[in-house]
């Protein structure tokens, strides 16, 4: 269920349909802009954290620090890689365990096609789920997506097909990154409008909330029931799944 940060911080569960002011502020929208990991692939499961999981489950014994060390190395070794603007999200992933193990020093085909194929499957599960809500709000709002990626957003996306974006900044292609609220401000410009009349979604309260909030966007957090909200920036609509968004805008 929906809720929203009142000015003393505290969080307020409410029915979007009975919130007066909800479909007001909807209507001043003119856009959203997403971030894509652990937003659009996913419900607040930062990929290492999916990672983490997918390890376990396949029977790894390897500490969690051992397994962060192979994922950010892994990272950027992915983003060296000579033709990744063209990566789709099979050569991508695939590309991403491989360097894992090597970075684990092991040659494992079996663990690797488990992890990658398990790591797609759920992708593909998310952008399914995800597609038809995207796809609506492309018929009320314009929409686009600001990702830390690697330079292949736009051929993700194009594989993925889930809706018409009208800007996609890609921070590897741009020489930006979040947190560093210029990337918001260049998605705004790109866009022709103003931040207020810009909703972010992300599952990062430090770099997709705070960013977004500096440069006069409106923010809504994906983020797990339990977790705990920081008090600053307030009035920032939380989200359990991306699927509430449907709600809180209807």
């Amino acid at each position: 269920m929906p809720s929203i940060a009142g000015p003393d911080g505290a969080w307020y569960v409410f029915r979007v349909s009975r919130l007066a002011d909800g479909a007001a502020r909807a209507d001043n929208l003119a856009a959203i802009l997403l971030d894509y990991g652990g937003t659009l692939d996913g419900d607040a499961q930062h990929w290492f954290d999916h990672f983490v999981r997918l390890w376990t489950e396949a029977g790894s014994t390897l500490p969690v620090a051992a397994l962060k060390e192979a994922f950010y190395a892994a990272d950027e070794a992915l983003a060296r890689e000579p033709e990744i603007q063209s990566f789709g999200l099979e050569r991508m992933v695939r590309t991403h365990v491989d360097l894992q193990l090597r970075h684990h020093g092991r040659r494992d085909d079996a663990l690797a096609a488990r992890l990658a194929g398990a790591f797609i499957a759920d992708t593909r599960m998310a952008w399914d789920r995800n597609r038809p809500l995207l796809r609506a709000l492309a018929r009320r709002f314009r929409l686009g997506v600001v990702s830390n990626s690697y330079g292949n957003m736009p051929a993700l996306l194009a594989e993925a097909d889930l809706a018409p974006f009208a800007v996609v900044v890609d921070s590897a292609l741009e020489g930006v990154a979040k947190p560093d609220p210029a990337i918001y401000a260049l998605a705004a410009a790109r866009l022709g409008l103003p931040t207020p009349t810009i909703l972010h979604v992300g599952d990062s309260w430090a770099r997709d909330v705070v960013p977004s909030a500096a440069v006069g966007m409106r923010s809504a957090w994906l983020a797990p029931p339990g977790a705990a909200a920081p008090a600053d920036p307030a009035n920032v609509w939380r989200l359990a799944s991306l699927l509430d968004l449907g709600e809180l805008l209807s």
